[in-house]
């Protein structure tokens, strides 16, 4: 167990025993004091102020004291009893999916910005077990476009990618080998992309499966763009 999920364990503890004892309610700054814990009275106040939230300890009227409900002894007994009580369990287990999700996103955007700073084009990232989707360099793509063919087209492929969870599906039904893909014009599934190539490579990273690709128009660079792609993990 992680030492501040301990720490609120004790909490709930020394708030249960003082019930016990004498029907009380305790505080931050008398748990502080009588039990010499090594952490600031707002650090209580903020463990407190959680295991409220888990709906294990309650406040009965208008100061710091609190009282344990019915499922704050029940995980009481359980600490007695040397059960992982399992509301810890799960805390600890949604703050470490949650910091998963955080990483997996910081990766994503870090390549996606990595790979449009190389090539000055639409560049895009998914995670469809995740149903993650990352883009950019829009901006290059509609500088680049203003007034012309493209710029009529821009906002339907916007639109696109703004749909990640059928862009995932468009992507996963396309052959892609393991050095990747690129299709030219029609030979895009999407009818919004029929005047854009897409090079775009399956891969795995962190457990997962990804799609990483560009998106330009149909005249630009290919060798180095398709390097790129190849060569930005």
């Amino acid at each position: 167990m992680k030492k501040i999920q301990t720490r609120k364990i004790q909490i709930l503890k020394y708030i249960v025993e003082e019930y016990l004892r004498s029907g009380g309610v305790t505080g931050s700054k008398s748990l502080q004091k009588r039990h010499e814990l090594p952490v600031s009275s707002a650090t209580i106040r903020s463990d407190m102020a959680s295991l409220e939230t888990m709906g294990l300890i309650f406040q009965p009227y208008n100061s710091a004291g609190r009282l344990p409900t019915a499922r704050g002894l029940r995980v009481f007994v359980d600490y007695l009893m040397e059960e992982m009580p399992h509301v810890f369990v799960e805390a600890d287990t949604r703050l470490d999916e949650r910091n998963k999700r955080l990483r997996l996103d910081d990766t994503l955007y870090e390549i996606v910005a990595r790979l449009t700073k190389a090539t000055g084009e639409i560049s895009f990232a998914t995670i469809p077990s995740t149903g993650t989707s990352s883009y950019l360099g829009l901006a290059n793509f509609l500088e680049r476009s203003s007034g012309g063919v493209m710029g009529e087209e821009v906002f339907r492929i916007i639109r696109i990618l703004e749909d990640k969870h059928h862009f995932i599906e468009l992507l996963e039904s396309l052959d892609i080998g393991p050095r990747g893909a690129v299709f030219i014009g029609e030979e895009n599934i999407i009818p919004d992309f029929d005047s854009c190539t897409m090079i775009v490579k399956r891969f795995k990273l962190e457990g997962h499966e990804w799609y990483l690709g560009l998106l330009g128009p149909m005249k630009m660079d290919y060798a180095f763009n398709i390097s790129a792609i190849r060569q930005v993990l």
